[in-house]
């Protein structure tokens, strides 16, 4: 019976040692759920897509991918629809009651890496500019530790309309993760 016990207490203080794997990344507010998340991944320019989308966790650009397209739309789950938006391919993308919501945003990868995303591309042509008229996300992946954070929310609330994303990476883009956070509810 001693051993059991000498052994339970050495367990439970390497246990205690050990950081919590499950404890949120920085910078997202204590009580907050992951509730989804997936990965944008970078896939090699000049090589044909070939699938595997990861049950719902992976959408696919290409790196130097110029104007590539994710379709937004509502639903009852948050989930990648469609994981192919290389080439001439539209990815979609299923969000659902964002304003209960928060989403978490990361580049990984290559350092110089960048990633620009519009949501809802308008082109005025008399200024001659490209306007985001929802919101933008634009990251680089820089030196030290990637941080996560908070994503514009109206890139991904698409209750009254679908939203068009346009995408554009550079050749040493590789990867950039979401993570879906239900807010933590008030007492």
């Amino acid at each position: 019976m001693r051993k059991l016990a000498l052994s339970l207490l050495v367990n439970l203080l390497a246990l205690a040692a050990v950081p919590n794997v499950f404890a949120l990344p920085k910078d997202i507010p204590a009580g907050s759920k992951l509730v989804y998340k997936w990965n944008m991944i970078g896939y090699p320019a000049g090589q044909e897509y070939t699938g595997g989308c990861g049950n719902g966790n992976r959408l696919f650009v290409n790196r130097d991918a110029k104007s590539a397209q994710v379709l937004v739309t509502n639903g009852t789950d948050w989930d990648v629809t469609d994981c192919n938006a290389t080439g001439d391919n539209r990815g979609e993308i299923t969000t659902s009651q964002v304003g209960m919501y928060d989403v978490y945003v990361r580049i990984l990868g290559k350092q110089g890496g960048n990633i620009n995303i519009c949501a809802d591309t308008f082109e005025d042509f008399q200024a001659g500019e490209t306007l985001c008229l929802l919101d933008s996300l634009d990251l680089t992946r820089g030196k030290g530790q990637s941080r996560f954070k908070l994503a514009p929310a109206t890139m991904f609330d698409a209750s009254n309309f679908n939203i068009m994303w346009t995408i554009d990476t550079n050749p040493d883009f590789r990867l950039v993760q979401f993570r879906v956070y239900r807010r933590p509810v008030s007492e």
